[in-house]
């Protein structure tokens, strides 16, 4: 039951994201998804995916010395989400891709889909399929 409110929830912001769009959402056969200009990952992660991400953020810093700064604000770009899931998913340490499939697994569908299709995410075995 709480699979398909999430599901439904998602779909309903994806609609309100693309009110007033002309892009495509749903293209045929193999053809990456579009998203509108302007979506956002940020104001949409749940308190725990916050959680995860913090302790993703805690782990990159201390085990590789890197620093991704990520917004405080909803309104703020959020590339640098993006630019950190990338780096995490081609690291194959134990406590980054829990911390990883745990932030993942806490967003709705749409986010997920859209981490699949705008950051390596997708690409490696990692959630391939």
């Amino acid at each position: 039951m709480l699979k398909e409110l999430w599901r439904k929830l998602g779909s309903e912001l994806w609609q309100e994201n693309r009110a007033g769009d002309d892009m495509q959402s749903c293209v045929l056969a193999g053809r990456k998804k579009t998203y509108p200009k302007g979506f956002r990952i940020l104001p949409h992660i749940t308190h725990t995916g916050e959680f995860h991400l913090e302790r993703l953020t805690k782990i990159l810093k201390e085990r590789y010395g890197q620093s991704f700064s990520i917004p405080d604000s909803r309104s703020e770009n959020d590339g640098a989400i993006r630019e950190m899931i990338s780096f995490a998913s081609r690291i194959q340490d134990q406590d980054i891709q829990r911390e990883l499939l745990l932030f993942y697994l806490n967003c709705s569908p749409v986010i997920q889909e859209y981490l699949r299709s705008q950051t390596d995410l997708g690409e490696g075995p990692f959630l391939s399929g």
